[in-house]
């Protein structure tokens, strides 16, 4: 809990404030002066903890105070814990020893998780600024507005409200996997119900299968090794088709041979030296380096070396010309061969219509498989949506019962507490969150500025009460617009709590003698006309002034 703030620049009096367990009250004046710093003390406490708009929001405080360090203390578990920040260095806070002596400096971010910790929110899909937004409610933020407790400023969509409900009650999970669906659907929950399903011709598939399958057959037909069947398809006798035959394979017989003889002369041709090697030069680069070699034994071997590459040349050459003569006499046949198979005209005429049925056929196969294959596909994605969409409207069903059990849990909560608070005397406010997760609160059959802000009060009280709320922080414009026999019952209420609530109030005589006794004995900070927070007020003339 925050035990103590210190800061020099407070009026000498007010320099070190002690607060208490559960309620602590700044206490105005009778006479409802304003201008005394009930509010900016409000914002002292919410920058102590881990709050950024203290100093910025004032340029009057930046004007008339200048930068200044606020001292505060917490304890946790009986240990005690020193920080100071300042207000030339928002960004960060730093931990002191009790004397106010630099220890280590952490950053905003970490010394607000030090109090997530510390004050066991153990929410983990929530920061604790998260919380601190919307139940310290300020004069000058945006959440003190009567009629949308929920909302941390009007501005807000109602769904983000409720998400932070569901957060706050430890729900992510289903957040999280809802999100998660839609992400993977491109759409948001609330367009299902106006999403038309264009369906795939299913029985398109199955006629384009079969289709498939028969055409696959007739290709297979037309490739098959019969020609004799090929023939008698094309018109042509059997006899025809013995005489090609036997000349195809005639011909395939000198193609292996002549394919053979070239192999061999190719192998020749390649081992005999294009040209002589320059064996003078090659010598006369020897006797540069080694002038006492014996040249003229190298030029013998060489001289014999070259006459046996005469004799194996000559050799070469005439195997060569063998090779060719032979490899010519194919080539003749072959061609002959050729010839005669060309004026039949059968083999041409086959291969052109028998290539053109298997091209046709083929291009329809290949069209009919790849619109199969699409539609295939769309189907699949179908499923795949459509079983996608099931589990998100599955998951909405789930998030909507949560959301009717939290609300149920609260409405309960509130009906206690505006039991006791109204002495049964009225109804209690109603909070209704529907599936498209849109907020009701009202108190039904009464719309009175009193109720409304009682309402608030008792919302955040309920809250307070089922969560765990680090503390809660009520403004003076809040609590003077409640009845007196209501708010003796509410300020009961703050001070039973097991957590600290911060109030500002005016006029404490003129309330009930219970509520009064309570608001004087839970004051950490009076504050009046004369005796302001810094010790003086700069909206009033001073006498001088006139």
């Amino acid at each position: 809990m925050l035990k103590e703030i210190r800061c020099d620049k407070f009026a000498p009096n007010h320099q070190v404030i002690k607060l208490n367990e559960g309620l602590n009250t700044v206490l105005g004046s009778s006479s409802g002066t304003n201008a005394i710093g009930k509010s900016t003390f409000l914002w002292v406490i919410d920058y102590a903890f881990g709050g950024d708009r203290y100093y910025s929001m004032s340029d009057d405080i930046k004007k008339e105070i200048g930068p200044h360090t606020i001292h505060f203390t917490y304890e946790f578990e009986g240990q005690p814990y020193y920080f100071y920040r300042s207000t030339e260095d928002t960004k960060n806070v730093y931990r002191s020893d009790k004397d106010g002596h630099f220890i280590t400096k952490l950053t905003l971010d970490e010394f607000r998780s030090f109090l997530f910790q510390e004050y066991k929110v153990g929410i983990p899909s929530l920061t604790f600024s998260d919380i601190t937004e919307r139940f310290f409610r300020i004069y000058g933020r945006e959440n003190t507005l009567e009629k949308y407790p929920l909302l941390v400023k009007p501005r807000e969509q109602d769904e983000k409200a409720v998400d932070f409900l569901l957060k706050l009650f430890g729900h992510y999970e289903i957040l999280s996997a809802i999100k998660s669906m839609e992400e993977e659907l491109g759409i948001k929950f609330s367009q299902l119900k106006y999403r038309q399903h264009q369906r795939v011709d299913i029985e398109k598939i199955e006629t384009n299968q079969k289709m498939i399958e028969s055409l696959k057959k007739r290709l297979q037909k037309l490739m098959k090794n019969n020609e004799e069947a090929q023939l008698a398809v094309f018109g042509f006798d059997t006899h025809t088709f013995e005489q090609i035959t036997a000349i195809q394979k005639e011909l395939n017989s000198f193609i292996r041979k002549r394919n053979r003889l070239q192999s061999q002369l190719n192998a020749i041709t390649s081992n005999i030296a294009d040209s002589k090697a320059e064996i003078a030069s090659e010598f006369d680069s020897l006797l540069h380096f080694f002038p006492n070699a014996n040249i003229a034994a190298f030029e013998k071997i060489e001289y014999f070396h070259e006459k046996i590459r005469e004799i194996l040349g000559e050799e070469m050459n005439q195997e060569i010309e063998r090779l060719q003569q032979i490899i010519d006499r194919y080539d003749k046949e072959i061609n002959r061969l050729n010839r005669k198979i060309k004026e039949t005209g059968l083999a041409k005429e086959m291969s052109e219509r028998i290539l053109s049925q298997c091209v046709n056929v083929s291009k329809t196969i290949d069209r009919l498989e790849e619109e199969t294959a699409d539609l295939i596909r769309q189907k699949e994605l179908q499923e795949a949506r459509i079983e996608a969409e099931r589990k998100l409207k599955d998951l909405l069903l789930q998030q909507t019962e949560i959301i009717h059990e939290i609300q149920d849990n609260i409405n309960l909560r509130m009906k206690i507490i505006n039991d006791v608070v109204t002495e049964q005397q009225e109804i209690a406010p109603l909070l209704q969150i529907t599936p498209q997760k849109e907020i009701i609160f009202e108190t039904p059959g009464n719309t009175s500025e009193g109720t409304a802000f009682k309402s608030l009060v008792i919302y955040d009280l309920t809250i307070l009460e089922l969560r765990p709320i680090p503390a809660l922080i009520h403004d003076s414009n809040i609590l003077k617009r409640i009845e007196d026999i209501h708010l003796e019952h509410i300020l009961e209420r703050y001070q039973s709590s097991n957590r600290q609530v911060f109030i500002a109030f005016d006029k404490a005589d003129s309330t009930t003698e219970k509520a009064h006794k309570i608001l004087e004995e839970t004051a950490i900070l009076r504050l009046s006309d004369g005796n302001e927070l810094f010790g003086r007020s700069w909206s009033k003339y001073e006498s001088n002034d006139y």
